[in-house]
């Protein structure tokens, strides 16, 4: 069936995860995810202004970190010791987890509705903002953290998407991670069930058309540093849920 329905091999079985866990429900609405360190990744909840490390070995929670009173958190990218939170508004937090500092930084766009989506490109110290609502193709930005400047990365064309036909939602960025060995942007789709992936330039590589089942509503992504990766899926009518795939180099 997946075969059948994704024509391009990836490096991942989507279809079959090394493990699939689910998460309490502090996590329900999970919005973001990061890798924080070895079986752990770092996670932000939709309204709250806490940060929860998530123990993949020990199933559980093992610390929740206070930045922040409530909002609307999309994602997190953690980065050097600083934890960064994107805001739906295009504010992000920058939080020291070691020093407790927080800085803010504004990456509001006119044309932007709502972000949801937030990497981090080491070979240019750039985070990236994936936009879900704006006028014109979906655009992915770039942050320059040494420098403090935004600027457009590329454009996700319609042409690059092709109409997944169980599903057949409009494409909306909910996700975004830069993998560490392939330098290849993946974006992951919450609307749309999808995850693509490009180059660092924006051409677009291959397309993966994900079953809603088994991603009932896909939020965060990211990648150990060997390249596994872990999608996390909101609750929707049930429980949240962090998925882990290995990773088969070609």
């Amino acid at each position: 069936y997946f075969i059948k329905k994704n024509k391009t091999t990836t490096h991942y079985r989507l279809d079959k995860p090394d493990f699939q866990q689910y998460l309490s429900k502090n996590l329900k609405e999970i919005s973001g995810i990061s890798y924080y360190a070895e079986n752990q990744v770092i996670c932000v909840n939709d309204e709250h202004g806490q940060l929860f490390i998530y123990d993949f070995k020990k199933q559980e929670i093992i610390d929740t970190l206070d930045f922040d009173t409530e909002g609307d958190y999309e994602a997190v990218e953690f980065v050097n010791n600083i934890a960064y939170v994107l805001q739906s508004n295009g504010q992000i937090i920058g939080f020291n987890i070691l020093t407790k500092d927080i800085k803010t930084f504004d990456c509001r766009q006119d044309d932007v509705e709502e972000y949801e989506g937030l990497g981090y490109e080491p070979k240019s110290n750039c985070l990236l903002l994936a936009a879900k609502e704006m006028k014109g193709d979906k655009t992915i930005y770039q942050f320059d953290l040494k420098n403090e400047i935004l600027s457009e990365k590329f454009r996700i064309s319609k042409n690059d998407i092709s109409k997944n036909g169980k599903d057949g939602k409009e494409f909306k960025p909910s996700g975004i991670a830069v993998h560490p060995i392939s330098e290849d942007i993946y974006v992951l789709a919450s609307a749309g069930k999808k995850l693509l992936v490009f180059n660092s330039v924006g051409e677009i590589q291959f397309q993966y058309n994900l079953d809603k089942d088994q991603f009932p509503q896909p939020e965060g992504i990211c990648f150990t540093p060997s390249g596994e990766l872990i999608i996390a899926s909101e609750g929707k009518n049930g429980q949240a849920s962090i998925s882990y795939f290995s990773y088969f180099a070609k």
